[in-house]
């Protein structure tokens, strides 16, 4: 089987926020956003508000060897990148690797896919909640379906297992890069945060008996030029 490693970063929509939430009230779209941002008291904006900006892909054959990791937003408006991203989840059939991908990668991006009048049957067929044959959710795996939290979230886990995590981008400033024109950025960033689950992945597979030690170590060395790129040696995660 093959996977598909999938990250999204977001934009709020500024414009739907004052039309549905503070409907018929005198004020523009930023006044909006920075009321809501204060009544939220810095907290995540709601899932229903996000727009995606930058979709990474990377692409893991049948042996769990990374090939490739390609945005789909480069070249794309981001109504262009929404068809593109489901063109091809409809004709994926491997398995969809995300970390937080159930509460918020998949309903932004379905929620994009019902404002666009975008078609995805055969994704909607697949979905399961409680299934991992076609998308591991690694945060909802680890968490045994939300039993605990992490707390940390994904830059713990990655830290953890020897990878550098977030740097000095990650999603608490999209909003602001979004708007200072910083796009190349955001791209960068959602890369690396691509770059970065897969090892989580290879790791999570190893603990779950998918592949022995050996071949960890194997795809690991293999992935070395991805390593580089993220700052990390082709030491990292590695057992002892």
């Amino acid at each position: 089987m093959r996977f598909a490693i999938l990250d999204i970063e977001t934009r709020v929509d500024k414009r739907l926020l004052r039309d549905a939430l503070y409907r018929g009230q005198q004020m523009d779209e930023e006044q909006a956003y920075l009321r809501l941002r204060e009544e939220l008291g810095g907290a995540f904006f709601p899932t229903s508000l996000h727009v995606p900006i930058s979709i990474a892909v990377g692409s893991v054959n049948e042996d769990y060897v990374l090939e490739a990791v390609e945005n789909l937003a480069a070249q794309n408006s981001e109504l262009e990148m929404m068809r593109e991203f489901w063109r091809r989840a409809e004709q994926f059939t491997g398995c969809l690797v995300t970390f937080n991908g159930r509460a918020f990668d998949l309903p932004v991006l379905e929620l994009q896919a019902l404002r666009h009048g975008i078609a995805a049957p055969a994704h909607f067929a697949r979905r399961q909640r409680w299934s991992v044959e076609h998308h591991l959710d690694l945060q909802d795996f680890l968490t045994n379906h939300g039993d605990f939290r992490i707390r940390g979230g994904l830059d713990l886990l990655l830290k953890s297992i020897g990878l550098p995590g977030k740097g000095d981008v990650d999603g608490a400033r999209v909003q602001e890069l979004y708007e200072a024109g910083r796009m190349d950025e955001i791209h960068a960033y959602c890369r690396s945060d691509v770059i970065q689950t897969y090892f989580l992945f290879l790791r999570v597979q190893l603990m779950r008996g998918k592949i022995n030690r050996e071949r960890y170590h194997e795809v690991v060395e293999a992935a070395s030029g991805f390593l580089a790129e993220i700052g990390a040696s082709a030491g990292a995660g590695r057992l002892p």
